[in-house]
């Protein structure tokens, strides 16, 4: 249950039972993959909403709406396996050899790379998730009442999805190269979950 890039089966060519039994028993997937695909699916159930509405009645604005959450799924998809990846680097450089000081520079410049991928993707999968709240809340006044449900359920899910990618990057924050880089990486870790919050708070309305 590796990075498709190196020939194992992308997650979402996977059943659910296989993602499921894979995520309770190996070390990856990760919170972070989980995150990416409840992403997908929140996505998903909005999108419900507002193609079943447009088969009803035609609209514009709905199409606009449509085609901006067929994106953001076809990009939060992806993501899972680009976890995957970052993580499994991450791991292999923290299992680098280190006994003597040649061999310690190497495993900790090696550990700041891919450390800095492995938050750099879990931003990439919480901003959009962000998007896709914002994209939640127009959705609600564009969707008929009978798919509202589907609709908050669709942003509750990207909630907890934002929420549970963001723990990755607090998780890894220690293993980047410099304190100007940690800095940049926590700001923009709080802006991401104030903003996920004030748009939680528009949905639950």
């Amino acid at each position: 249950m590796q990075d498709a890039g190196q020939g194992h089966t992308p997650i979402w060519e996977q059943t659910l039972g296989h993602c499921g039994d894979s995520l309770a028993r190996k070390p990856m997937p990760g919170c972070g993959a989980a995150a990416s695909v409840t992403a997908a699916l929140g996505v998903a159930l909005i999108l419900k909403g507002l193609h079943l509405s447009q088969q009803h009645e035609t609209s514009e604005t709905r199409r606009a709406l449509l085609d901006e959450g067929e994106r953001l799924k076809e990009q939060l998809g992806p993501l899972a396996d680009k976890d995957i990846a970052a993580f499994e680097g991450l791991m292999a450089a923290f299992q680098m050899p280190h006994h003597d000081e040649h061999e310690k520079t190497a495993r900790c410049s090696a550990i700041q790379q891919a450390a800095a991928t492995a938050v750099d993707v879990p931003l990439q999968t919480a901003r959009l998730c962000q998007k896709a709240l914002s994209l939640c809340i127009r959705a609600g006044g564009c969707s008929e009442q009978q798919f509202a449900s589907d609709t908050r359920a669709g942003g509750e899910l990207l909630a907890a999805a934002l929420r549970s990618v963001l723990l990755n990057v607090e998780a890894n924050i220690d293993s980047l190269g410099s304190e100007a880089e940690k800095r940049r990486t926590q700001e923009a870790h709080d802006e991401l979950k104030e903003q996920a919050a004030l748009l939680v708070a528009r949905i639950a309305r």
